[in-house]
């Protein structure tokens, strides 16, 4: 216990003579502070342009070493700052000596602003030219009026627009929020993002009669005529066929007769007008969602019948007379159809023959 109490004691010495010692240096550091205060506020503006100009030497110094450096990593500055810093001749030296850069040219893709025409060559299809221009099939047909499915013939032109969508000439009464609507747009905003239509008043968007609008997006609008009621018409005066029949329709002929397919396809818009191919009466009119669809049978009176298959709308009755040409309705996709087409075919003493045969 006296060994632990003299560690003690001894302790409690030295925790002393540290504080004391502490307290000592430090009196002395503040008074030598004090001091160099005293002389370094008396003589502060002596030694500012010593200062000054050594602090600037260093500055050059250091500009000089680092050069090197810069041109070997980022030759691209180095270029940049012997442009700068070179009067015209040199600064062209200097970059025309820089090789080995990789460099990019960013052009600007800019929409084309106008209808083109395009001349059909051998080999060319729809879609072909479509791929070539960087518009859909759709818009090129709208714009030349014909159906997807049309046949090219080489030496034919056709006029290619400048974006997919459609080219419309503004009519009475169209504005830009009709136009949106009609063409299947969710606003008008395509319309007026589009560079190069232009308004009768740019704040209102106002169109002008008769100018060229581009709907970038729009979808040709679908016409589809409300189905008529089936009527049942009493006896009437039998006008018999000629045995010669006409075309039931235009457009384009995408499925020809064969021993697994009873008749001609022919493909155009719905609502195309149908019309008889010859005089006779209407002996079936059916409304069905398989098979033939909304579809008709005219009896000719001479052992031909004619059949016209996946109408949008009928417009006669079972029993009535139709004379050679005369509407019967309007051509659709009803039925099993894949796309809007009217099947027509001729049977002759009820045996299915090839329509091709009889048509003028």
């Amino acid at each position: 216990m006296e060994l632990v109490n003299n560690f003690s004691e001894y302790g409690k010495f030295l925790g002393w003579y540290a504080h004391k010692k502490s307290l000592g240096f430090g009196g002395y550091f503040e008074t030598g502070k004090s001091v160099v205060v005293t002389i370094l506020k008396a003589r502060r503006w002596t030694y500012q342009k010593p200062f000054l100009h050594v602090g600037m030497v260093i500055i050059v110094i250091i500009a000089v070493l680092s050069t090197p450096v810069i041109v070997n990593e980022y030759p691209t500055a180095a270029a940049g700052l012997a442009l700068a810093n070179s009067n015209p001749s040199a600064a062209l030296n200097t970059a025309t000596d820089i090789t080995n850069l990789d460099t990019v040219t960013l052009e600007s893709e800019k929409p084309r602003r106008d209808v083109v025409v395009h001349e059909i060559v051998i080999g060319d299809t729809l879609s072909s030219i479509a791929k070539q221009y960087g518009v859909d099939s759709e818009s090129i047909a709208y714009l030349n009026d014909f159906s997807v499915n049309k046949l090219l013939r080489p030496g034919d032109t056709i006029k290619i627009p400048p974006v997919s969508g459609v080219v419309i000439t503004v009519k009475s009464g169209d504005t830009i929020s009709s136009l949106a609507k009609k063409h299947g747009l969710p606003s008008a905003q395509p319309i007026v993002d589009w560079p190069y239509n232009t308004f009768a008043n740019d704040e209102t968007f106002a169109l002008t009669i008769g100018q060229s609008l581009v709907i970038p997006g729009g979808k040709p609008p679908q016409v589809v005529a409300p189905v008529a009621p089936r009527t049942i018409l009493g006896p009437q005066l039998f006008a018999g066929g000629t045995g010669q029949f006409i075309w039931p329709t235009g457009g384009v002929i995408t499925q020809y007769y064969s021993w697994y397919h009873s008749g001609d396809d022919i493909a155009n818009s719905v609502g195309t007008p149908i019309v008889a191919a010859d005089a006779g009466r209407v002996t079936t009119v059916e409304y069905l969602n398989y098979g033939y669809g909304y579809h008709i049978i005219v009896d000719h009176g001479n052992g031909y019948q004619t059949l016209y298959g996946h109408l949008s709308r009928i417009d006669v009755g079972v029993g009535q007379n139709v004379s050679r040409g005369e509407r019967v309705g309007f051509m659709g996709s009803t039925g099993r159809s894949t796309g809007s087409h009217l099947h027509f075919e001729v049977m002759k003493n009820g045996a299915r023959v090839n329509p091709l045969g009889f048509l003028k």
